[in-house]
């Protein structure tokens, strides 16, 4: 869950929501932020790890990927709902800058439709829609969709000292506090058991 040898991008899946995978492309917030999303090539290779690509068809089909602006339209999505984790997490209202970024996506979301297959119908969205933009879609509506009901509350931040990764606490205690238990989480036990025979 860290980067890889030679610089591969080494993405994290501890967030429990893909919105929260997608803010977790930016990493150590709190400290010296490091970037993975920094051209489309990268957001196109993380929908596709993320299993957010859907299978290409007609126009979409020819698309190359996200361009430029769809790009920087996707660093904003991404921050709007990074804006309302913390919120979250430190019990304030959403920022209207966020709220407005989000519903915008929302507003722009095409709707799907029932399509036939055989005998039968099926509901998916319009099949010329560019891979990327679905994907980001469905990314806002994920968000809206956590940030909108009771799940906000289970909304954290890892206090790891180079971590600050977002997740989702789906413990049944609701007491989780690491990204990953098998990381920050025994990183932490080390530096405690270092204080403890220093004492």
């Amino acid at each position: 869950m860290a980067e890889a040898s030679g610089g591969e991008r080494a993405w994290v899946w501890y967030g429990g929501q893909p919105s929260v995978d997608f803010v977790n492309t930016r990493r150590r917030r709190h400290a010296e932020p490091v970037e993975y999303l920094t051209e489309p090539a990268d957001l196109a290779a993380w929908f596709a790890a993320a299993d957010l690509a859907p299978a290409r068809s007609g126009r979409a089909r020819r698309a190359a990927g996200p361009d430029d602006a769809l790009f920087a339209r996707a660093l904003d999505l991404r921050e709007a709902v990074d804006s309302g984790i913390r919120a979250a997490v430190d019990g304030t209202a959403i920022p209207d800058t966020a709220l407005d970024t989000l519903n915008a996506w929302l507003a722009d979301t095409p709707s799907p439709r029932l399509h036939r297959d055989g005998p039968d119908v099926v509901l998916r969205g319009p099949a010329d829609t560019d891979p990327a933009l679905h994907a980001l879609h469905a990314l806002a509506a994920d968000a809206a969709q956590l940030l909108g009901s009771p799940d906000r509350a289970r909304l954290r931040v890892c206090p790891g000292p180079n971590c600050g990764g977002r997740f989702v606490d789906r413990s049944p205690s609701g007491r989780r506090r690491w990204c990953s238990m098998a990381v920050c989480g025994n990183r932490a036990k080390a530096a405690k058991h270092r204080e403890t025979a220093r004492d």
